[in-house]
């Protein structure tokens, strides 16, 4: 049985994870596409899926969020909780834009990714657990 401490730790990364999934869901709306789509073509593949999967990862990845982190701030203080979260969600996004994105980067990225990295093991070790 896992002890409820890592548990919200998990919980806290599947929400930075659920953040970053919400954060490229916001990069792929289209308003205009959504206004113009039709009752008889909006369960097609090629025309109505490529404009609803947005909005439909948006709403889901959002609820998730909000949930995960909701339940890890139970027994995680609060600043810790959200400092972390951030911190985790700017790596995991700067990896997805990397390695799924294919953008460059750069040796002083990945510096200030490391600090990111070791703030985030820093404040795992440092917070008080009830």
């Amino acid at each position: 049985m896992i002890p409820q401490a890592a548990l919200s730790w998990i919980y806290l990364i599947g929400a930075a994870a659920c953040e970053m999934a919400w954060m490229y869901s916001l990069k792929y709306l289209r308003w205009d596409a959504l206004k113009a789509l039709r009752w008889d073509t909006f369960y097609r593949t090629d025309v109505g899926w490529p404009i609803l999967l947005p909005w439909i990862a948006y709403v889901f990845f959002g609820i998730v969020n909000t949930i995960l982190l909701a339940i890890a701030m139970r027994t995680i203080p609060t600043t810790t909780a959200f400092a972390v979260w951030m911190a985790l969600t700017l790596v995991f996004l700067k990896a997805a834009d990397v390695f799924w994105l294919k953008l460059s980067w750069s040796w002083n990225e990945l510096l200030f990714i490391l600090l990111i990295t070791i703030g985030i093991i820093g404040l795992k070790f440092v917070s008080p657990t009830e």
